[in-house]
């Protein structure tokens, strides 16, 4: 008899661990859900960051094509990026800020 009893003890054991282990994975695999859930949501914030800025660029580019053949954007450019000047205008080079 006693025997019989650590097997049926032993058998409830390990029918309670099985049904324990199957009322779990429900949990587990709805936090790991809830995770990728909330990694999609920062990823797709971030797309739309990236579009936004992308769009604004796009908006800037347009602009700078329809001012590309005025005569103030092409003076503008000579000025800044190849340091072009009038042919009466003085270029003053303060020494202290390239003695670096």
């Amino acid at each position: 008899m006693a025997k019989q009893k650590k097997r049926s003890s032993l058998s409830r054991k390990f029918f309670w661990l099985v049904v324990i282990l199957l009322a779990l994975n429900p949990l587990r695999t709805w936090y790991t859900q809830e995770q990728e859930r909330r990694d999609l949501e920062e990823q797709y914030a971030k797309a739309q960051q990236q579009e936004q800025e992308l769009e604004a660029e796009i908006e800037e580019l347009r602009h700078t094509l329809e001012n590309i053949t005025e005569d103030e954007y092409i003076e503008a450019m000579a000025r800044q990026n190849l340091r072009m000047v009038h042919e009466d205008e003085w270029v003053l080079i303060d020494i202290q800020s390239h003695g670096d």
